[in-house]
């Protein structure tokens, strides 16, 4: 009975883990594809474009190390926080618009002293932070690095092969 009851654990683990790794995989594939081949920095998955933060500009609302979640509006408005593209430094910004004018928008980091020098055209918006994750956006940088993918990689080999050893003891066990 209690190796029926391994076997099932054996495989919800191991669908589990193909499934992590699986997405994982797919989702650096397409993120290098798009950066490298069609050159767009900050893909769209369903809709939504993810970032880790890399300034304090927007302390307090997001620290450096938080993952944000982007979504195209069809509208912006008055303290929206949104991340665009910056022809100028050629980088992703995300700030907060303190004033719209047509299809022209103002924006000042929160922790900054002045507006941003520039105003972004509409359509230089990648979309409207919707969600702010503290601290994750460093364990997404991690993951996406050669050290990261490896370190996935040999967790699932682990535990692929601890599974099996753990089989063979309740096997072991039962005779």
């Amino acid at each position: 009975m209690m190796g029926k009851a391994y076997k099932i654990f054996k495989i919800i683990i191991r669908t589990i883990l193909i499934v992590v790794v699986g997405l994982l995989l797919l989702y650096n594939a397409y993120i290098l594809i798009a950066r490298l081949l069609f050159k767009n920095g900050m893909p769209k998955v369903f809709g939504y474009s993810f970032a880790s933060v890399v300034s304090g500009s927007m302390e307090d609302e997001i620290r450096i190390g938080d993952f944000i979640v982007v979504r195209e509006q069809e509208e912006y408005g008055l303290g929206d926080i949104i991340t665009f593209y910056d022809e100028k430094s050629h980088s992703y910004i995300t700030h907060r618009i303190i004033l719209v004018s047509g299809d022209t928008y103002a924006t000042k980091g929160d922790a900054n002293d002045s507006p941003d020098d520039f105003s972004v055209p509409k359509a230089a918006i990648v979309g409207k932070v919707v969600a702010v994750w503290s601290g994750f956006g460093k364990v997404v940088s991690f993951l996406q690095s050669p050290l990261g993918l490896a370190c996935v990689f040999g967790g699932g080999i682990l535990i692929w092969v601890l599974t099996d050893i753990g089989a063979e003891v309740m096997r072991k066990k039962e005779k």
